[in-house]
């Protein structure tokens, strides 16, 4: 079983570094070395962030959803489940205030995003140090 992981991150490496070669021909090929080079560095970045987080220890593997055990497994169930919750919540202030005031959702669309990413890693910090305990 030891060898599957390694497998799979090798193949992971190969892909993105093969899809990475492939924008960045198609991208030179039609003229625009920009898009070329920022969508290879795209594919490359992803393939050498895997590879990082798949190293790390076991509270940064579960912002990767990579988790090993059954705690590990509960603790992202839990985060998920709070971020879900807090989303809910957001949309619903969301609506409400877009009804009663008018508001526009332009900057409220990115808020949201950043506030539910900031709920779900601060739900797997919490409920790690509690599964530690």
């Amino acid at each position: 079983m030891a060898s599957r992981p390694r497998l799979k991150d090798r193949l992971l490496t190969l892909l993105t570094t093969l899809g990475a070669v492939a924008f960045f021909v198609v991208g030179v090929s039609r003229g625009n070395l920009r898009v070329a080079v920022i969508g290879a560095l795209f594919f490359l970045g992803y393939g050498v962030l895997h590879g990082v987080t798949r190293r790390l220890e076991p509270a940064a593997r579960l912002v990767t959803g990579s988790e090993v055990d059954q705690a590990e497994r509960l603790v992202q169930f839990r985060a998920t489940r709070l971020a879900g919750q807090g989303a809910l919540a957001v949309a619903a202030v969301g609506v409400l205030a877009e009804f009663t005031v008018q508001w526009e959702p332009g900057i409220y669309v990115a808020g949201t995003a950043l506030l539910v990413l900031a709920i779900f890693v601060g739900g797997l910090w919490f409920f790690s140090r509690a599964a530690r305990r």
